[in-house]
This record gives structure tokens, C-alpha cells and sequence, in this order.
């Protein structure tokens, strides 16, 4: 990478242990890239219809306190742009279109214009870097290209920092909570199968099946079967 960014990679990676002062480290970063602010984003996609969300970041604090508690997030197209690629993007007044009051109450704070990029992990987690301001800076094409290796790299670190601070997740205890066998049936229950069909295919009795769908339910603390595969899913455990 470019070496004119690396004395604040430095200070990033030598503030890896401490949450607050990794997160101060961040405006600079934003600074030198045109952008007077930053906000970091961690959403733990499950259950869908109840995400959990936290944001950090240095945006005036009344526009993160109505973000927060009126859970803009759930309508904001920005976030939606983000679950689904994790290329990065910029945003204006036009990619609000369709919510112009969203972009409006931003506008009302000095953020008019930004650069998003999302971060997936295999825990269900995403995680979202946005720098913003006033307006899109414009660069020649090698800074610009220079300019977008060092964003990847911040929101891939920002991830690998702040997720397990933000929205903390067990990896280990997740990776093992479920046995082969109870993985191996999830798969086909994913495929549309019932638990005769999945007996057939694995040369188990139905009982032993819905034995091993049960406890996969109270593993991962769900209602029922549906809600066990799409847990499973959207944690990557199958």
C-alpha cells in the first residue's frame, strides 16, 4: 500500500486494544481522505426482523441519538445497499430518491454526501465504515485508486477491532453448538425437505430425525424448525 497513509495505519495498529482510542484514530483517517466525518456500523443480522444495531462514530451526537431511537437504520439506504455487496459506494441526495426526508435530516447536520463499505463476517455479523461530509472529494484516478485500497483496508481492521466490542459473539461456543449429524439434517431442511424425505436420503428412522431437529431448536434457541435453518444459515454453521 501506498506509504502516504502509512503513519495513520501506525497509530490504527498500535491502538488495536483499546476501543475509544481506535475509534479517535478513525477522524483522521476520514480527514485525509476529503471527509470531516466517520460513523462504524455493526449490525447482527439475526433474527432479520429484529436486527441489533450499534453505531459509533463522530456524527453530531443528536443525529446519532434519532438514529439510534428511531431506528432510521431499518429504512436507510445506505444500509441496505450494504447487506447486499460489499463493494464500496458513494451517496448523494439521488441515491435517497426514494427517502428524501433520510437525506434531508443528514443534510441538516452537515452530511450531504459519502463513501460506505461493508464487511461481512461468518458470524452473521455486518459491519458498515462510512466517511461523510459536506462532498464527495474528487481525486485523479491513482489516488483514486490508491484512496480505495486504504478504505478496504480501515473497514476490514474496523471490523476485526470494533465487532467483538460493539456486538460480541462467542465463536467458538457458535462453531460447536451444533453436532454433525443435527448440521447434516439443518442442510437438507434448508433444501425444502421433510423429516421423512431427509430419513430417506440419510437412512435414518423420521424419529431419529425430528429427535436431532428438536435439538438443534433448543440449541439455537429458536420457535421451530424453519427459524433453526435460517439461523443456521445466517450463521454459516451450514
Amino acid at each position: 500500500m501506498d506509504t502516504h497513509f502509512q503513519p495513520l495505519m501506525d497509530d490504527l495498529l498500535g491502538s488495536l486494544s483499546d476501543r475509544d482510542l481506535f475509534l479517535n484514530r478513525l477522524a483522521p483517517c476520514a480527514q485525509a481522505l476529503g471527509f470531516e466525518y466517520f460513523s462504524y456500523t455493526v449490525f447482527s443480522c439475526y433474527p432479520a426482523s429484529r436486527p441489533k444495531m450499534l453505531i459509533e462514530g463522530n456524527y453530531p451526537a443528536q443525529y446519532l441519538e434519532d438514529y439510534r431511537k428511531l431506528r432510521i437504520y431499518l429504512q436507510d439506504p445506505m444500509i441496505e445497499q450494504a447487506h447486499h455487496s460489499t463493494l464500496q459506494f458513494y451517496w448523494d441526495e439521488p441515491f435517497y430518491r426514494d427517502k428524501p426526508e433520510l437525506w434531508w435530516r443528514m443534510a441538516q447536520y452537515g452530511i450531504r454526501e459519502g463513501w460506505s463499505q461493508s464487511v461481512k463476517d461468518c458470524y452473521g455479523r455486518l459491519g458498515i465504515l462510512t466517511f461523510a461530509g459536506k462532498s464527495i472529494p474528487t481525486h485523479s484516478p491513482q489516488a483514486g485508486a490508491r484512496n480505495e485500497t486504504f478504505f478496504l483496508w480501515l473497514a476490514q481492521t474496523a471490523h476485526k477491532t470494533l465487532r467483538e466490542a460493539l456486538i460480541s459473539v462467542n465463536d467458538e461456543a457458535i462453531k460447536d453448538v451444533l453436532t454433525l449429524r443435527e448440521k447434516d439434517i439443518l442442510r437438507w431442511c434448508s433444501e425444502g425437505k421433510t423429516s421423512e424425505e431427509t430419513a430417506l436420503l440419510m437412512g435414518l428412522s423420521e424419529r431419529t430425525v425430528n429427535f436431532h431437529i428438536g435439538n438443534s431448536i433448543k440449541k439455537l434457541s429458536v420457535a421451530n424448525k424453519t427459524a433453526a435453518t435460517a439461523k443456521a444459515v445466517y450463521l454459516q454453521l451450514i
